[in-house]
């Protein structure tokens, strides 16, 4: 399994281990930084490519932020609730370790097949 850094990889060796999976798992430590830091050869596969789940999120999130404060400036304050939900989800997703944003981006077509889930 990799990741970018190898916090998801770890976390997703563990869970295949717990369930049973019959044969060898490997794990990147570092994630594909590393990796690449140590001057090793990466492939892409083809059709991958694009911003990484985190990134999306990031995006996502932040451009919410900035939509609900524009528009609770300029129409009407109740939109600040919706910058107020995205923090929220923010705050919470930071302390679970979870984040249902990139669960939901996730599930979209061109991340689907990026990532053949």
């Amino acid at each position: 399994m990799q990741c970018e850094v190898g916090v998801a990889s770890e976390k997703g060796a563990r869970k295949v281990l717990q369930d049973g999976w019959p044969g060898e798992v490997y794990h990147l430590p570092g994630g594909l930084r590393a990796w690449k830091r140590a001057g090793l050869a990466v492939e892409r596969s083809p059709g991958a490519g694009g911003l990484s789940l985190p990134r999306q999120v990031q995006i996502v999130a932040g451009s919410l932020v900035v939509l609900g404060v524009a528009l609770g400036a300029a129409v009407s304050p109740w939109f600040l609730l919706l910058s107020a939900f995205i923090g929220a989800g923010l705050v919470f997703s930071g302390a679970s370790g979870t984040c249902g944003m990139a669960g939901l981006l996730a599930r979209l077509p061109h991340n689907r097949r990026n990532l053949n889930i």
